[in-house]
């Protein structure tokens, strides 16, 4: 039996928006309701979340591997962005290194949805992917 590639982020959010219709979208989100998906639409939308950065991308060299890494594995360094929420106790120079580090270990499609969320410009890059659709999805996660 073979088993189904796990996409990537922006491989997930592409075929999103390329979903013919609202319940379509919503439909692939839940199928592939991740803990990395909630994370980047809740930085995305969520007002109460808000990173410790200036607008854009910071200095930071995009991963030039061929693959990326499938949501289970972005997992793991996804959580770093916890440390680099406005607020935390976490020095500045560290947030940085943190935020560089993640953004460098992904794919480079990847790393851009990352800084559009952290800008709170994800519906920018996938205009069909808005804020109400995440609140019809998933209810709790932005409010």
């Amino acid at each position: 039996m073979k088993k189904n590639k796990e996409k990537l982020l922006h491989e997930l959010l592409e075929e999103t928006q390329e979903a013919k219709t609202r319940a379509d979208r919503i439909e692939i989100f839940k199928k592939n309701d991740s803990f990395v998906l909630r994370t980047i639409l809740q930085l995305a939308y969520s007002k109460s979340i808000e990173l410790d950065f200036p607008s854009g991308p910071p200095p930071y060299k995009p991963n030039d591997a061929p693959t990326g890494l499938e949501l289970a594995r972005l997992k793991n360094i996804i959580r770093g962005l916890g440390n680099c929420v406005k607020g935390n106790k976490t020095p500045n120079m560290k947030k940085e290194k943190i935020f560089i580090g993640i953004l460098e270990s992904v794919h480079p499609k990847d790393a851009e949805v990352i800084i559009a969320a952290k800008d709170k410009a994800l519906s920018k890059l996938y205009s069909k992917i808005t804020e109400n659709l995440v609140e019809k999805t998933f209810p709790a996660l932005i409010k």
